[in-house]
């Protein structure tokens, strides 16, 4: 690709997120106004402390890992149509299931690693599968499936992790698994920080992403599967494959994202490690302001975490509420909601005219 054509992809995929935050700092800058503060040096000292300085910066990426992850779980399904609702839950089973399988499967390290993470992947893949066999057997909503899985997810790990595979050896009210063996572990990038390959991982979870869009049919067949489902039909798509391998891959997808979190940073799985950091919400939310474009994605993942990380930081050095970041980071989101809104109210619109003309 020359240097010309990927200076005009990334324009495109970072146009609607660019224009989005500028509307959302504005309105993060009323809030600081209100409270008091000068917003120039508040937004100084927040990016300065995610982005400009090296130790915050190995933490943004650190942080953005997961989200990035799960924002292209997200995409994955969503620009074929399908709303996945539920990648906080495939998460969940996948990482789950990719623990348990470290802690206690023989074998060489490097075979052992290997055979956790795609036990984790198929455990993904198949919890994703439920909402979609669901859907095509009985035409149950696919929202309605995925978001309630989300809490059977949990539950079930909560239970584990309380009881059968409870870690007694130290504090006995940490709700958590044995950690795995050092040799399974990610190895860190950074000696300073606990940057970790995990970020390695993301960055190959964005080319499989851009491989499978731009290079091959399926990618093609679910992006017209989503846009629209009739052509699709006409055209000789098989839907429910199409469906059954979307949900399968983003189910995989969404395992990868707290499974790097548990072999690269907290080696353990933790009773709501995953649903308290919200990970798979902010990945949602980087995959709409993104508009589903892979490299947008990765690029707000990025960004939204930096401003958790920088939120942190302005409320440990100036008193500014915590909260501030998160307003910035809805408020972004709302505005790029709008867009989405019209776009869907147009294509509504249209095709009702198409309806009543053909009736006509």
């Amino acid at each position: 690709m020359k240097p010309s054509e990927l200076a005009g992809r990334l324009w495109r995929a970072l146009r609607q997120p660019l224009v989005a935050t500028v509307f959302g700092l504005l309105v993060g800058a009323a809030v600081i106004l209100a409270c008091g503060q000068n917003p120039g040096a508040v937004y100084l000292e927040m990016f300065t402390k995610s982005f400009f300085s090296p130790y915050y910066l190995f933490s943004t990426l650190t942080r953005a890992t997961p989200i990035i992850i799960c924002a292209m779980a997200t995409g994955m399904a969503w620009r074929a149509g399908y709303i996945n609702i539920g990648v906080e839950g495939q998460m969940v089973a996948g990482t789950f299931a990719a623990t348990v399988a470290a802690l206690y499967l023989p074998g060489p390290p490097p075979l052992a690693a290997l055979l956790a993470w795609l036990i984790g992947m198929a455990a993904g893949a198949l919890y994703a599968l439920l909402p979609a066999v669901l859907n095509w057997k009985f035409q149950v909503s696919m929202v309605i499936t995925t978001l309630m899985l989300n809490y059977v997810a949990n539950n079930l790990a909560s239970y584990f992790v309380t009881y059968p595979l409870k870690d007694t050896s130290g504090d006995g009210l940490a709700l958590q698994t044995p950690e795995i063996a050092e040799a399974l572990r990610l190895p860190r990038l950074s000696s300073t920080s606990t940057f970790n390959a995990g970020f390695l991982i993301a960055v190959a979870v964005l080319l499989f992403m851009l491989f499978v869009t731009k290079k091959t049919v399926f990618g093609y067949e679910s992006k017209m599967g989503g846009f629209n489902p009739s052509f699709a039909r006409y055209g000789g798509t098989k839907q429910v494959k199409v469906m059954m391998i979307t949900m399968a891959l983003s189910g995989a997808i969404a395992s990868l994202a707290g499974t790097a979190e548990v072999f690269g940073l907290k080696f353990r799985y933790a009773d709501n490690m995953l649903s308290s950091t919200s990970y798979a919400w902010t990945g949602l939310m980087a995959a709409l302001i993104a508009d589903l474009d892979p490299l947008g994605m990765f690029f707000v993942s990025i960004f939204l975490s930096g401003l958790q990380i920088g939120g942190s930081a302005i409320q440990r050095s100036l008193g500014i509420p915590l909260e501030i970041a998160t307003i910035i980071q809805c408020c972004i989101t709302l505005f790029v909601s709008v867009k989405l809104v019209f776009r869907l109210t147009r294509k509504q619109s249209a095709k009702a005219e198409a309806k009543g003309g053909a009736q006509a």
